[in-house]
């Protein structure tokens, strides 16, 4: 999402990313990265409820899709997620149009599955 971030907005989009990470964390990691968008803080997981995205199970977990994807964070250095991380915890993707209409909707049946960006903004062309 940070490199295609001016694609997005010149398709009149805004990126928001949800974590359940307390603010203080999000904040280091949206600085150390260099995020051009906001990190909200949710440790009650209330926006989760509400979107429906629930935890995985142990397989999805365990799935050979999730356990590349943190081999590809450690081989970058990046320990640090395993320290805090809810392994369990699913992610969602939503694009929300200006009427606040759910436009599309993602819940991933494991923690790595996204849709690509490039999936996102054929959405966003759409809206």
């Amino acid at each position: 999402m940070r490199r295609q971030h001016s694609e997005i907005q010149g398709r009149n989009g805004v990126v928001l990313a949800v974590s359940f990470e307390p603010r203080d964390w999000l904040f280091q990691l949206s600085r150390q990265m260099h995020l051009p968008f906001p990190l909200l803080s949710d440790p009650e997981r209330d926006v989760y409820r509400a979107y429906r995205v629930g935890k995985g199970s142990l397989g999805q977990v365990l799935s050979p899709g999730t356990i590349w994807t943190y081999i590809k964070l450690v081989v970058r250095g990046r320990r640090d997620p395993f320290q805090r991380i809810d392994l369990r915890q699913r992610g969602g993707n939503f694009v929300i149009d200006g009427r606040g209409v759910v436009q599309f909707e993602h819940r991933g049946p494991a923690p790595h599955d996204r849709p690509s960006v490039g999936q996102l903004l054929d959405v966003l062309d759409a809206v």
